[in-house]
């Protein structure tokens, strides 16, 4: 999905263009893809080699292709249009699974995608204050005010991958007989949404990516997490529905700096809009409203980590920590969450636009 002028400029380009081997193209559902063979675009073979597809994903394989490719000694390939943003085979998986208030400590590897972020604090002094969640080779997911509603003397430094404990000084840690190394990375950009406003009490389009200057290497502990780009998935119910959040935030006891998780339930938009009333806060459909339990909730170092659910196996990133109560994991008061879902046009055309793509590749 992109924005509106920018598809119109491509599709203008397009219906004037013969579609050739890797020329640009757009997608039925309006996303921009690259016409290459079915061979070349890892979401056309993960369809093709699954056993358990959706009419959906039929339905891609059957409308979207975009010409022919024949070298003159073989029967013509049919090409496909195939989304220049995919989501990284085998992501949202966790392959070692055996600001969280009220939360447990994780298992080594349960969450791989999960990440802190670290701040230049003064010429000699870091801090790690936000959360993040990787989304591509080079991407990470979080929220704006991570990235612009920080103190002016701060700056975004680096992201840290396979972290549990970041009181801890030493680069790796044991755990349960494990060692545990961060994957730790530097930032050669962040973007925040256009339409975020730092003094605007509803916190609204809080969403902000992360590019790091190397590609993230992808191993057992370090795994992205799917997007919902299935309307399938963003169709799914979001009240009275259970999903994670994962963060290295205040607990009950303390400020820990270990990894915990805390499963929260999901509620109608009226929930939120009742419990902040006194706030003159109302929520829009671009948020989500989860939590309330009392002692369960994100909490103040969870800001920008993932709120994640499980859908046939695979996790997706379904939101971004925001905001909740001024006092963590207050009863009847649900934390708010931006809704991912709602903007894959704009994550989409931000990775676009900052990178480069030759041939078609999995991202």
């Amino acid at each position: 999905m992109v924005s509106s002028v920018v598809l119109f400029l491509l599709i203008l380009r397009i219906a004037f263009a013969r579609s050739e081997l890797n020329d640009t193209c757009i997608t039925t559902n309006n996303r921009v893809g690259r016409c290459v063979t079915a061979k070349d675009c890892q979401f056309a073979l993960d369809i093709l080699r699954s056993k358990h597809n959706t009419p959906e994903q039929y339905y891609f394989i059957e409308h979207n292709k975009c010409g022919q490719v024949s070298d003159g000694a073989n029967p013509p390939k049919s090409l496909v249009c195939c989304p220049i943003i995919q989501n990284v085979a085998g992501c949202g998986v966790s392959k070692l699974a055996n600001r969280i208030f009220g939360g447990e400590e994780t298992g080594v590897g349960l969450y791989p995608w999960a990440g802190v972020i670290q701040y230049r604090v003064s010429k000699r002094r870091f801090s790690v204050y936000c959360g993040a969640s990787l989304v591509h080779h080079q991407w990470a997911l979080t929220a704006a005010h991570c990235i612009i509603s920080i103190p002016r003397s701060w700056s975004i430094h680096r992201i840290r991958f396979n972290e549990w404990d970041t009181t801890k000084k030493a680069n790796c840690t044991i755990k349960n007989d494990v060692e545990i190394c961060r994957a730790v990375y530097e930032i050669e950009e962040a973007f925040s949404h256009p339409m975020y406003q730092v003094h605007n009490p509803n916190m609204s389009h809080d969403i902000g990516l992360l590019k790091t200057k190397t590609i993230v290497n992808i191993n057992d502990f370090v795994i992205p997490i799917c997007l919902p780009f299935s309307e399938e998935v963003r169709q799914l119910p979001i009240d009275q529905e259970e999903f994670v959040v994962t963060g290295w935030g205040q607990t009950d006891r303390a400020t820990p700096g270990i990894q915990r998780h805390v499963m929260l339930i999901g509620q109608k938009k009226s929930v939120c809009d009742e419990a902040f009333e006194s706030q003159r806060i109302v929520l829009s459909q671009d948020q989500l409203c989860i939590g309330g339990s009392g002692g369960q909730d994100s909490c103040r170092g969870d800001s920008g980590g993932p709120l994640t659910r499980e859908y046939g196996l695979v996790n997706y990133l379904v939101g971004v920590v925001s905001f909740g109560a001024y006092k963590c994991g207050t009863s009847n008061h649900p934390g708010v969450y931006t809704n991912v879902g709602n903007y894959l046009d704009w994550i989409e055309e931000t990775m676009i636009t900052n990178s480069v793509y030759g041939r078609n590749r999995d991202v």
